[in-house]
């Protein structure tokens, strides 16, 4: 097994150059993950990594693998790792291509969702409840990011994640017989309370700005989650209460 000790050796460089650009990630179709428990989840899961770095006194840990291993000191490892404190592993993952076809019933859209912690939130929970699938749309944050990834604890490896314009959306929608509702504090939003969202799809837009209006031009209605004082729900939040109600 190949042993790396240095810091600025070309394969080290790589790894590093694909934790901090999606562009770099996109090029060379490649994501990085950190920890043996993602690594344990990504193979029940069938992927195969491309590469794997781990800790030279955490070998003892790592599961029988046919690609390329390399040992790496600690000085490495916190180099290839983007937290304070690594997790004794680092794996890069092929990236996939975003699905264009939508199946099933039950989806949630993303309408330029920005924050890498509600991302992976909204990954999770999807995973959780068994949605067909997340949508994003707009400039959504890059799901490949290792923030999101790491968020996401292994459930973006099993989440159906599709990629596409809102009136794409809304035309793949009509053909299922799934309506599509936007997640708004408008004042004619339905309480969630009175909608059926068992065969739907909801959006949650942006953070700071909402869904935007071309996006709810493409909605057959708005839903709302009733609250008693703060100003809004985290975006994470509402998604989990609609993701749950779709469930329910």
């Amino acid at each position: 097994m190949l042993t790396i000790t240095s810091r600025e050796n070309p394969q080290i460089k790589q790894i590093c150059a694909l934790t901090s650009a999606a562009k770099k990630r996109r090029k060379e179709g490649l994501f990085v993950c950190e920890g043996f428990t993602l690594l344990e989840e990504a193979l029940r899961r069938g992927l195969e990594p491309q590469a794997v770095y781990c800790l030279d006194s955490q070998a003892h840990r790592l599961p029988k693998l046919s690609c390329p291993c390399a040992l790496v000191n600690q000085s490495v490892l916190e180099k290839l790792s983007d937290v304070p404190a690594p997790q004794g592993v680092v794996f890069t993952l092929p990236l996939p291509e975003p699905r264009k076809t939508l199946s099933g019933s039950r989806f949630l859209a993303l309408d330029s969702l920005r924050d890498p912690g509600n991302m992976g939130t909204i990954l999770r929970t999807a995973d959780a409840f068994g949605l067909d699938g997340v949508i994003l749309l707009g400039d959504c944050v890059d799901v490949y990011s290792p923030k999101v990834v790491r968020s996401a604890m292994g459930s973006l490896f099993s989440t159906k994640l599709y990629a596409m314009t809102a009136p794409e959306l809304r035309q793949q929608l009509e053909g299922l017989g799934v309506p599509l509702y936007a997640a708004t504090l408008a004042e004619d939003s339905r309480p969630v309370t009175q909608l059926d969202l068992k065969r739907s799809c909801v959006i949650i837009g942006n953070e700071a700005h909402g869904v935007s209006p071309e996006t709810i031009a493409c909605c057959n209605g708005s839903v709302i989650v009733p609250i008693q004082s703060a100003e809004s729900l985290n975006a994470g939040v509402a998604a989990g209460i609609l993701m749950w109600e779709m469930r329910r």
